[in-house]
């Protein structure tokens, strides 16, 4: 098996963890506070492992994307641009991205779950449709 291959089927499984992990949280009624702060992880683990899966794509398409400060959100377009990403993936995308930077940036105790349910409910299938469809990306 090649080593780009074995990386996809790597992220793959992740992705499906955390998206069951995922489901896993919303289905309960109430969060701790700890419970939240990991809802938020996820929500970032999630955009990561797909974000990681693009990028190895549009590599083997010979897109180049040089690092900068706007790079995460250049990936996305050229990804959307490149059929990579569906039209309708493109927004939950768009606002797990602009999520992430919040998390990465930001103090997880003040995460809202409110909000987080709001930007988590699609995350999950979402996540299945984009690994089921993977080799069609290919």
């Amino acid at each position: 098996m090649s080593a780009g291959r074995l990386f996809l089927q790597r992220e793959a499984a992740d992705i499906r963890k955390t998206a069951r992990m995922i489901d896993d949280l919303l289905r309960q009624e109430a969060l701790s506070e700890y419970q939240v702060i990991a809802l938020g992880t996820l929500l970032q683990n999630a955009y990561s492992g797909v974000e990681r899966v693009l990028r190895f794509l549009t590599q083997q398409r010979g897109v180049a994307l040089a690092k900068s400060a706007d790079w995460h959100k250049r990936l996305l377009a050229a990804s959307h641009e490149a059929g990579l990403v569906t039209d309708g993936e493109f927004p939950v995308l768009a606002e797990l991205l602009a999520f992430r930077h919040l998390h990465v940036h930001g103090y997880a105790f003040k995460l809202k779950l409110p909000r987080l349910r709001r930007l988590a409910q699609p995350v999950p299938e979402l996540c299945r449709r984009f690994l089921s469809d993977l080799r069609n990306r290919l």
